[in-house]
């Protein structure tokens, strides 16, 4: 036989025609009842339950308590509890149960009224709509942003290969040029020497831009002529 928590849920998920085996599972949606106020109760008892006796707490196999019904509905605003459809009684008042309550009890709250339960569901499903049609267009987005990402990473590496080959060029062309200045100042002073008869000392040319270190290069147009 069912516990009473259970009977409460069978007979508010479907007509007596239809009944089928009250499942948690079934609270992880609203649709699964006949209204929203019966799916509220169910929850809140359950976490109630929970806050109460701990997370260990399962409503369907523990006897179902009068004055957690009477925590988790709110007392009885309309005449008898939120749970049990008039068949279950409590002997304790709403304020007698809480003078018995310590400060680790959850909060005795109101129990809603079906147009404020229907009031939140609306608002939820209009706000789980609204995230939807914005993770709907986030995606496009992102993509659309990783795409540009991506062709700005190619374009300034394009860019830094551009600089890196106009640099090298550059060098070069600096090296060719000092190379050639140092060749004509060469040819000039190897002129001058033979004009007066001197044998002209080896080139030395200095190492290009970049490097630490000097290469001697030999030109001597004339044979060099040992000393008597």
């Amino acid at each position: 036989m069912p516990h009473l928590y259970d009977l409460y849920g069978m007979a508010h998920t479907a007509s007596y025609k239809k009944v089928k085996a009250f499942s948690e599972s079934d609270l992880d949606d609203p649709n699964n009842f006949t209204n929203i106020s019966s799916h509220h109760k169910l929850v809140a008892y359950r976490d109630a339950g929970k806050a109460t006796k701990g997370d260990d707490f399962n409503p369907s196999q523990e006897s179902f308590d009068p004055e957690l019904v009477m925590i988790s509905g709110g007392g009885r605003p309309h005449g008898s509890v939120a749970i049990g459809d008039g068949i279950i009684r409590c002997l304790l008042t709403l304020p007698e149960i809480k003078a018995r309550q310590s400060s680790s009890c959850p909060e005795i709250t109101r129990r809603p009224r079906p147009v404020d339960l229907a009031i939140e569901a609306a608002l939820q499903k209009e706000r789980l709509g609204n995230h939807a049609a914005l993770e709907k267009e986030r995606l496009p987005n992102q993509a659309a942003l990783e795409k540009e990402r991506l062709a700005s990473q190619a374009a300034l590496q394009a860019a830094l290969d551009e600089r890196d080959q106009t640099t090298a060029r550059l060098i070069e062309e600096e090296r060719s040029r000092n190379e050639a200045g140092q060749r004509a100042l060469y040819e000039l002073f190897v002129g001058l020497c033979e004009k007066s008869s001197q044998v002209p000392s080896p080139m030395h040319v200095f190492s290009s831009i970049g490097t630490k270190n000097s290469r001697a290069v030999s030109h001597d147009p004339s044979p060099r002529v040992s000393p008597p």
